[in-house]
């Protein structure tokens, strides 16, 4: 199905086996949850290490690989997809000088880049994501290098890893080892999603998206408390991916 269609292609195009894959995967999911333990706003919080000891497990991917995390499909899991919520969020935006005249420190808008492809373009979600990340990079003049944090629209777990390694934030093809290693964490050299992503922060659906960029904010202000990334962010991508079809990558910088 096309939830799959990312996990299929990436196994196949670095010479993965599917259970290497289920791993890396569940891993993701591991390390979005232990962002979601310190977020305030996150709906699941309980750390599947935790989980896993409560259901008898001493090995906490044992766990992932069981009955209590059933695939949904040939490589998805209930633990790579959404939890749908009722949401809201919000932010005030205005120019930068203005925005200099509040508490907070102002965090730019520097440059968004939109991609929307015919519904049924194969790797639709890899093809748009490259057209919008490029255009903000382009319009940005930033390159890989440059970001500090990362967000993905993961309400399929997969997301999580393609979008990055597509944006520069992880190599390409090696990302998966940053997500085994548990780098992508809060507490990582390469944090991603550090509200806890999708299925364990929840996917309000149009409100996910402002919901990413509260976060980000958060972080590159340095209020995210208990999560608080180790390296100050300067520049954070967010990459999104709704209505089945569009894509966008948006990056914000700290002002000076």
């Amino acid at each position: 199905i096309a939830f799959d269609d990312v996990a299929a292609w990436y196994t196949h195009a670095y010479g993965l086996t599917d259970d290497k894959m289920d791993d890396i995967l569940n891993a993701a999911a591991i390390n979005n949850r232990r962002n979601a333990a310190k977020c305030p706003l996150a709906i699941n919080r309980t750390e599947f290490k935790d989980l896993a000891k409560e259901n008898g497990f001493d090995d906490v991917l044992a766990f992932m690989r069981s009955p209590f995390n059933p695939k949904l499909s040939e490589y998805l899991r209930i633990s790579g997809f959404e939890t749908k919520c009722d949401g809201a969020a919000a932010v005030i935006v205005c120019p930068t000088e203005m925005a200099k005249d509040f508490k907070g420190t102002p965090i730019e808008v520097l440059g968004i880049g939109n991609a929307a492809l015919e519904g049924s373009q194969a790797h639709l979600e890899m093809r748009g994501t490259e057209e919008a990340v490029r255009q903000a990079y382009e319009v940005t003049g930033l390159t890989p290098s440059d970001i500090d944090l990362f967000y993905a629209n993961d309400f399929i777990i997969t997301s999580h890893l393609i979008a990055a390694e597509i944006a520069g934030y992880l190599p390409k093809g090696e990302g998966w080892k940053y997500i085994m290693d548990g780098r992508t964490a809060y507490d990582g050299d390469r944090p991603i999603n550090t509200n806890g992503g999708r299925a364990s922060f929840g996917h309000a659906h149009a409100a996910s998206g402002m919901a990413d960029i509260f976060e980000a904010v958060q972080q590159m202000r340095g209020l995210a408390g208990e999560r608080q990334v180790k390296k100050l962010p300067k520049h954070t991508m967010l990459r999104g991916f709704g209505g089945g079809q569009n894509l966008a990558a948006i990056i914000l910088g700290a002002a000076n």
